[in-house]
């Protein structure tokens, strides 16, 4: 569960990321044409083109959606990291993003990184050894903008390994004007693949914004049988209150049906071959989140169907030289699972499992307090306490309860950033199984759980230089703590 990271020196050569991409100087300056027909020769041209909506520091890469820019339309979050460089996004169903698919951040993907929705963990959700991200919820709608940390060094971010992935909502503005922003999108595509999404946003009288959005997204796949649909509903409510205070109360519903690419092997003829989809042989290596039994065409159906809710609410206060941030939040999601666990030898056994998951939480933070604020010289605090309640009800209602407290300071001086910080975690686990008793034979499935207790400081180091204005330099060194899968 613990690991060690260092980034040493050269790691933080941002060059070729700080600085904007650009095109070689044109071989030949060209020539203009005044009003009088005289050709000109010009000054020889250099062509900058940096990527637009994105900040790239060595604190964090930061995507603003409204600006950001690519080919082809942008529906989901995926969408968006594929453009990111260090983000590697493997999608198991190329028509639309799926539960199946895998995000990473420099080869570390859900289970040793940090995925988050206003700063709340969303992939802590997940059973029988996986985290489960349900990336095509997260549409490019109800995004303002995305903050992508790499490595383990910042403690705001309990369990961030890898790195971190933090979706900042939209959430309304504060405006006297009573028309709404309007944005709908559809679209269709190959594999009877087809998309349907729009939000509103807008204020009332300077003293409440709002948000809104619902699309849906449909696909028969690329594969036999994978086909899969989506449907999410986001929004709330923002209050402007006294003394720059502001509440968000806000509500996520994601809907996802998902099948199962089925066996479509030609050396398998009693299994049906369909030459209409690309072979899915039974000897291949079986894509993420499948079962891992042979899964068979025809009826029944090998699907999971998967509903999701999310509540958060956030007041955030500002307080003498910082600002009070307080943020509750519950995750209640149900999984149906309809696969065959076995096939051959026959008969076939095809099951019906439920899981379910629920996640209450809250964030109590002071963050960004101005200690020093000279001219060369800058001193910020955060400091915060953390809790999270995991559970799968009815068999375990309590599989985690995580309680941490963190620190940390940033000092810059001249050209140089200081960041310190360490989070204390006390986590009470009830996920071991003991599978077998001495003198015993060993039961099909375990049936009592062993609890256990890890607790400890995980500091972090990092230092940043800014050797000149489009170079910087970083080092940094962790440790972090890995929450297992449940």
């Amino acid at each position: 569960m613990r690991a060690f990271w260092g980034s040493l020196g050269i790691t933080g050569l941002l060059l070729a990321l700080v600085w904007p991409v650009w095109a070689a100087p044109l071989e030949k300056p060209p020539e203009a044409t005044t009003t009088s027909g005289e050709s000109v020769a010009l000054e020889q041209i250099t062509i900058m083109a940096p990527q637009p909506g994105v900040e790239i520091t060595t604190e964090k890469t930061v995507i603003h959606i409204d600006q950001f820019r690519r080919a082809g339309l942008l529906r989901t979050l995926e969408d968006v990291l594929q453009e990111i460089g260090g983000i590697d996004v493997l999608r198991q169903n190329p028509m639309l993003a799926s539960p199946g698919d895998e995000v990473a951040i420099r080869g570390l993907s859900e289970g040793r990184m940090v995925v988050e929705i206003d700063g709340r963990r969303i992939n802590h959700t997940g059973h029988f050894g996986r985290y489960i991200v349900d990336w095509a919820t997260l549409t490019v709608d109800d995004i303002e903008r995305v903050e992508i940390i790499r490595g383990g060094h910042s403690v705001l971010h309990p369990f961030a390994i890898g790195g971190v992935i933090n979706i900042i909502t939209k959430k309304g503005k504060k405006t006297k004007e009573l028309k709404p922003d309007v944005s709908l999108s559809t679209g269709y595509a190959s594999f009877n693949t087809n998309f349907v999404q729009g939000s509103v946003d807008g204020g009332l009288w300077e003293r409440v914004g709002y948000h809104f959005s619902a699309s849906r997204q449909a696909t028969d796949g690329f594969l036999r049988n994978n086909f899969q649909w989506n449907n999410n509903f986001a929004g709330g409510l923002q209050f402007f209150l006294p003394f720059d205070a502001t509440l968000w109360l806000g509500a996520r519903y994601s809907h996802v049906n998902y099948g199962f690419p089925v066996v479509n092997d030609p050396a398998l003829p009693q299994f049906g071959f369909d030459p209409n989809y690309p072979p899915f042989l039974a000897t291949a290596d079986m894509l993420r989140h499948l079962p891992t039994a042979l899964q068979l065409p025809g009826f029944p159906i090998p699907q999971w169907n998967k509903d999701t809710y999310y509540l958060d609410a956030i007041l955030m206060v500002p307080v003498g030289p910082g600002t009070v941030r307080v943020h509750l939040f519950t995750t209640n999601g149900r999984r149906d699972i309809h696969y065959y666990t076995r096939v051959l030898p026959p008969p076939a056994v095809f099951s019906n499992v439920q899981t379910r998951d629920v996640t209450q939480g809250l964030i109590l933070e002071y963050k960004d307090v101005k200690l020093v604020d000279w001219e060369n010289f800058k001193n910020y605090l955060t400091v915060g306490f953390d809790y999270q309640l995991l559970g799968s009800p009815p068999t375990n209602n309590i599989i985690y309860n995580v309680k941490s407290v963190y620190l940390q300071d940033v000092a810059k001086w001249g050209k140089f950033t200081f960041t310190n910080g360490v989070r204390y975690y006390t986590i009470d686990m009830d996920t071991y199984y003991a599978w077998f008793e001495a003198g015993k034979p060993a039961p099909a499935f375990p049936t009592e759980g062993k609890q256990q207790r890890e607790s400890g400081f995980f500091p972090s180091f990092k230092i940043d230089w800014q050797a000149a204005q489009n170079t910087a330099l970083y080092g940094a060194i962790s440790r972090a703590m890995r929450l297992p899968c449940p």
